[in-house]
């Protein structure tokens, strides 16, 4: 009987492990993934990374339907300093055999588009290679050098069952210590393991990545074994500059010609009060549109956006510091409801990232990788929808020949001055005066929607500079006087290009239009109730209306007005009437400051907690983290 019981019981337990298994491989069939990433490294003695990455992927037809890309990001962090790192792709294949593929450049990265255009594939298992080599990747340290290395990187939009990587050096190499980190970037958790082969080769492993995870792998090996690459000569790095003091002498009929193209403004459209959304645009589009550039607080306003409209919920609290002094406040999103195709892209994107894996995730101001990886990727998301067009008769690119010839003209007036090979730090410390002068009047410009005539006000100091030069120049010897016409040709090239840069750009038709309609309806809800009075019919005051407007007026910087407007309708509702906000819990609310103090606390929480960690320190010594290293990147469908 006890046998019997025995045979009934192994057999039941047989049945539900099988059956789990079963379930959980029928799961794992009914998504795109990655079921395995494995990549062999090369290292010879030049410091060149030869690199075979064998990627198979189960595909559904829904991401993946002409086949993969792999994106490799075209600069790294080494030895302190970012430094641009270049791809030779050797071979690309899928299931063996040679496959179509395409490279682009896009945001930093080098995409390798691998499939053809024309032809989809069906639904099924399909094993891809990659073969590149790429240098300028091994840090160089005090004691030891490193191949510090980020296997599939971070960006990855599908998970990986399985990954590996299997590292070669140069015979006589000998690896001193390493080490391996996984997860999403900045993550040092170190759920991987090693396996030492022989003294110069290596493999590491992990399991179950999500999207957006990965394998970053470090191997410190002793000195003398790399040959490290050779400093550029003076030539490389200011040939093209030289070669570019050629067409000085067409630069003011390039100035003339390219304004009369491309710079003549259209005119501006008259702004009237808008009471309603432009166009429908979301809260981080028409931020986006208006400042022309990203904001902290756009992302804030969309988290406000999708609260209002039932998706989540905003849970204000406080963490106490040491002794209950410098409290912190917190903010903690909950997840209401999945996001549909309702939402703009944006918020779809921003309520898939804030949620992976769980539907809670809390701002308290320390830094967060994940809420970092929620910042970027939100970003690039408006970037994507909206650069191309914010761009349109910019004319940046035109702006590249002057700062070529003010380049040129520096540089060769102190070769000609010094005759002789002039001195690093002399060279290094007045091109340094150049750049920075060059820098406030680019920052200052990308500050602005549009260059004003103020900007011309550095053009009379740096003047001033220029004759102060002529007069030393002429009190110290000739060799020093072509050092005061390098400073001549600053006054030209700085002045002119701060004009030029004024003149250039040519807003668009249609980008005059809708910033016009965005101003009309910053217009409305900037307005104080004594000057609603000259609008016709303006919307009444309702809770739904001021809910579902706060996030504009967060993203339009009105929101402080936009308060003062609500405050007066709830002190005009029924006594001991209390409006509550269903989607936010926290402290007792002032309607006249709560859209401003919402706005101001959580964008500076996001602030904080995006902040990202520097990944120039060593790997292999225990320092590093997932992404950091060279390599890295990641991929998708196509």
């Amino acid at each position: 009987m006890k046998r019997f019981l025995l045979l009934f019981y192994l057999l039941f337990f047989t049945l539900a492990f099988s059956q789990e298994n079963d379930s959980i491989e029928d799961r794992k069939a009914e998504v795109e993934r990655i079921t395995s990433f494995h990549s062999d490294i090369n290292v010879d003695k030049k410091s060149a990374l030869n690199i075979t990455e064998n990627i198979n992927v189960h595909s559904l037809g829904i991401n993946i339907k002409r086949g993969i890309y792999r994106a490799l990001p075209l600069s790294r962090n080494l030895n302190n300093k970012t430094q641009k790192v270049k791809y030779d792709i050797i071979s690309v294949k899928k299931d063996g055999v040679e496959e179509d593929y395409h490279t682009e450049t896009e945001d930093g990265y080098l995409k390798i588009y691998v499939g053809n255009k024309d032809v989809i594939l069906s639904p099924g298992d399909y094993k891809y290679e990659i073969q590149y080599k790429t240098e300028n990747q091994i840090g160089f340290f005090d004691k030891y050098d490193e191949v510090y290395w980020n296997v599939n990187g971070t960006v990855w939009d599908f998970a990986i069952d399985t990954i590996s990587a299997k590292i070669t050096l140069p015979e006589g190499a000998k690896i001193l210590q390493n080490s391996c980190y996984t997860g999403s970037y900045g993550n040092d958790s170190q759920n991987c393991t090693s396996t030492i082969l022989s003294d110069n080769s290596m493999e590491w492993s992990a399991t179950n990545l999500a999207p957006n995870e990965g394998l970053t792998i470090a191997a410190g090996f002793q000195k003398g074994i790399m040959i490290p690459p050779p400093p550029p000569t003076f030539l490389e790095k200011f040939g093209i500059l030289i070669g570019g003091m050629i067409i000085f002498l067409g630069l003011i009929f390039y100035y003339y010609s390219t304004w009369r193209k491309y710079g003549v403004d259209p005119d501006k459209p008259t702004v009237y009060p808008q009471f309603n959304v432009p166009e429908d645009l979301s809260p981080a589009s028409l931020g986006y549109l208006q400042d022309e550039s990203f904001k902290n607080k756009f992302l804030t306003a969309s988290i406000v956006n999708l609260a209002v409209k039932g998706y989540l919920k905003i849970i204000e609290g406080e963490d106490s510091g040491i002794l209950g002094l410098f409290n912190t406040k917190t903010f903690t999103l909950n997840k209401l409801k999945e996001p549909d195709q309702s939402l703009p892209k944006e918020e779809i994107n921003l309520m898939n990232t804030l949620f992976t894996g769980n539907d809670t995730l809390k701002f308290d101001g320390k830094y967060n990788s994940k809420i970092e990886n929620v910042v970027n990727s939100f970003k690039g998301t408006l970037a994507f929808q909206h650069d191309k067009f914010l761009n349109e008769g910019n004319n940046f690119s035109k702006v590249i020949v002057p700062i070529l010839i003010m380049t040129v003209v520096y540089v060769l007036g102190l070769i000609i001055s010094f005759k002789i090979d002039p001195e690093v730090e002399k060279i290094i410390g007045g091109i340094a005066v150049y750049v920075i002068s060059l820098v406030v009047f680019f920052v200052a410009s990308f500050l602005t929607n549009r260059v004003s005539w103020k900007f011309l006000i550095p053009a009379p100091i740096i003047a001033v500079i220029g004759i102060f030069g002529f007069i030393e120049a002429g009190n110290n010897g000739s060799e020093l006087i072509n050092f005061g016409v390098c400073y001549f040709f600053i006054i030209l090239g700085f002045t002119s290009l701060v004009i030029y840069q004024y003149l250039i750009k040519r807003p668009s038709d249609e980008k005059l239009r809708k910033k016009s309609l965005i101003e009309g309806f910053k217009m409305y809800m900037g307005a104080a109730e004594n000057e609603q009075l000259k609008f016709h019919n303006p919307p009444q005051m309702t809770p739904q209306v001021f809910e579902t407007l706060l996030p504009f007026a967060m993203v339009l910087g009105v929101d402080d007005i936009w308060g003062k407007k609500f405050e007066t309708m709830v002190k005009n509702m029924a006594s001991g009437t209390e409006y509550v906000h269903a989607w936010y819990i926290g402290s007792s609310i002032n309607h006249l400051s709560f859209g401003n103090t919402l706005n101001s606390s959580l964008t500076n929480s996001i602030r904080s907690a995006s902040t990202q960690p520097s990944s120039s320190s060593s790997g292999s010594g225990g320092g590093g983290f997932s992404g950091g290293g060279g390599g890295g990147g990641g991929g998708g469908g196509w």
